[in-house]
């Protein structure tokens, strides 16, 4: 009977100590809408998150494309790759590999050509279906067709994930979905990836 009566009494001085202390306040919800245009080319917002994207804009420096970047004149789809994803692709090239300049120069190229799309395709404006779509990247052989789509579905927590190359889709090209999406620079459009994107037959 003590056993039990202890406790009680414990959780009952504990609840009444806390009905001393003071009332949340109101809080005045104020809701608004998060506005995804940035008024800056996709190169400055790039510059702005240099913990997220320094090895990526070593490389595009590297491969002389920070041009595309920089540009007011055309529209591009941006698929920019995290630290993890550039510290990956580094590594499957060449395991010994400490900067992007230790990579063969034209495979850089190459790959980051491969992660320029051709036009702006966002969530926005219906630019993207829920079906794949083949987009034109940079890179103008067969290695470089890519497929893009949005998840739509209003019953799916990825609803508004930009996805490249779906399973079956293009290939056997290696699914890849963006973790931030949907940024829009005066430029274009960027799409951040943790993992790069390839096409394979």
């Amino acid at each position: 009977m003590n056993k039990i009566i202890k406790p009680f009494l414990f959780i009952l001085l504990a609840v009444f100590h806390a009905c001393e202390m003071p009332l949340q306040t109101d809080y005045d919800y104020e809701p608004s809408v998060l506005d995804p245009h940035v008024d800056m080319t996709a190169w400055e917002f790039l510059q702005t998150r240099p913990e997220l994207f320094t090895t990526f804009m070593d490389a595009v420096v590297y491969a002389e494309l920070q041009s595309y970047y920089q540009q007011n004149d055309s529209m591009y789809t941006f698929l920019v790759l995290t630290e993890t994803a550039m510290t990956n692709y580094m590594k499957s090239i060449n395991p010994s590999a400490v900067t992007i300049q230790d990579l063969d120069k034209d495979r850089v190229t190459d790959m980051l050509k491969y992660h320029i799309v051709e036009g702006r395709y966002s969530s926005h404006y219906n630019e993207l279906q829920p079906e794949p779509m083949f987009v034109q990247t940079l890179l103008r052989n067969e290695k470089g067709l890519m497929t893009m789509l949005v998840r739509k579905s209003p019953w799916n927590k990825l609803v508004g994930k930009i996805v490249v190359n779906d399973a079956g889709s293009n290939g056997n090209s290696p699914y890849r979905q963006a973790r931030t999406s949907n940024i829009l620079p005066v430029n274009g459009v960027i799409h951040v990836f943790d993992s790069y994107c390839y096409y394979v037959k």
